[in-house]
């Protein structure tokens, strides 16, 4: 292989690197404007058909589940007060058709005027290349509460498999 045509390959894989990441934040990044604003179909899409959204207090599983969720009576009243599902920038590690992004989460609600964290926690987001683009198929949020469990994500930052 000529040196020119090396220097394009490796530009053309640095270049699919970055849209699979640009890709992978825009998703994660939808979750929150999707949950705040009740669009329980757009936050399911998040996920694979039969992807999971794993949680300390409840585990959905798929698509229908967690649009459930959204529109149950719990997460109807959090949005009705105010609140902000905020998530940080994710360490993505992609490795061909399969990704993990590791970030924090925020939870801020609206209460007598004030507003208030109301949850931390450590995302694991392991995601699949789907004809439709990069998708969740499972995602597991933990408390930062001093568990185990918190830490134990934060430790697996990058890891596939």
């Amino acid at each position: 292989m000529a040196r020119g045509d090396e220097e394009l390959l490796r530009l053309s894989e640095t270049l699919r690197v970055l849209e699979d990441e640009r890709e992978i934040i825009r998703l994660i990044s939808s979750y929150g404007p999707a949950v705040d604003s009740g669009q329980s179909e757009v936050a399911a899409a998040i996920w694979t058909e039969s992807g999971v959204y794993d949680t300390d207090s409840a585990a959905w599983r798929g698509r229908a589940e967690i649009a459930a969720m959204v529109e149950g009576a719990q997460h109807q009243q959090l949005i009705a007060e105010g609140a902000a599902h905020v998530v940080g920038v994710p360490h993505i590690q992609i490795s061909g058709h399969r990704a993990v992004a590791t970030c924090y989460s925020r939870v801020f609600r609206h209460v007598e005027g004030k507003f208030e964290v109301w949850r931390v926690a450590v995302n694991r987001w392991e995601l699949v290349r789907t004809p439709e683009g990069w998708r969740a198929s499972y995602r597991t949020n933990r408390l930062i509460n001093g568990s185990a469990a918190a830490r134990e994500l934060l430790g697996r930052a990058g890891e596939i498999g």
